[in-house]
């Protein structure tokens, strides 16, 4: 196994080198349970549409400014267990899984033993009651898959979960997640083979069938 990455030198140029790759947070969309329908998934991979760009979106934008400031937050209270590094345009491929990809938003490593993990940011609004339950002592399924890609792709040990979760009455409340790669293994290896199944799929030209959703 080779851990490989590119690093490119801006947003524009690291998108389109996206195209090539399914990215980890592209997973739970090809696995029919992603905020994209599997065949529009497809069809911006087999160059059949664009990328729907979402950049300037209220939310994401928001989600994306905060990004920087979860990661400081997380680097600050447990300078003492980790170090944090952040590379914003590396993308990392495995060549043993090449059609699969990730950036990281962020890479740490626990002091007390060496191990290395991934730190992942988010925000998430909260509308209705049954949305909290989906972070009840977990993270969100599209989320959870795609941190289980980041794993399967760069076989580090864990990943923590760093989530601003903001309520209807705009406050809000941070919560961390850690998942260990040993506790997931079989996890890992569904979601590895659904997304070859997917890309099956892009390399020959031929569509998916329907996944339908109840």
């Amino acid at each position: 196994m080779s851990l490989t990455y590119i690093d490119y030198p801006n947003r524009e140029e690291w998108l389109k080198g996206r195209i090539n790759t399914l990215g980890a947070s592209e997973i739970a969309s090809a696995m029919g349970m992603g905020f994209m329908p599997q065949i529009d998934l497809w069809k911006i991979k087999t160059g059949r549409m664009p990328a729907k760009d979402i950049s300037q979106s209220p939310r994401v934008k928001y989600g994306t400014d905060a990004e920087e400031h979860l990661r400081a937050l997380f680097a600050l209270k447990h300078k003492n267990e980790y170090r944090v590094e952040y590379h914003p345009y590396r993308t990392y491929i495995n060549t043993e899984i090449p059609f699969m990809s990730c950036t990281l938003d962020g890479e740490i490593v626990r002091l007390s033993d060496g191990a290395r993990g991934i730190w992942e940011g988010k925000t998430v609004w909260i509308i209705q009651s049954s949305e909290l339950e989906e972070w009840n002592g977990k993270i969100k399924q599209a989320y959870y898959i795609q941190v289980l890609g980041q794993l399967d792709i760069t076989k580090w040990d864990f990943a923590i979960v760093t989530v601003e979760i903001i309520f209807p009455d705009k406050n809000s409340e941070i919560r961390h997640y850690l998942i260990e790669r040993s506790g997931a293994v079989k996890a890992i290896a569904t979601v590895e083979k659904s997304a070859r199944r997917f890309w099956g799929y892009v390399e020959s030209n031929k569509q998916p069938p329907l996944t339908v959703r109840l």
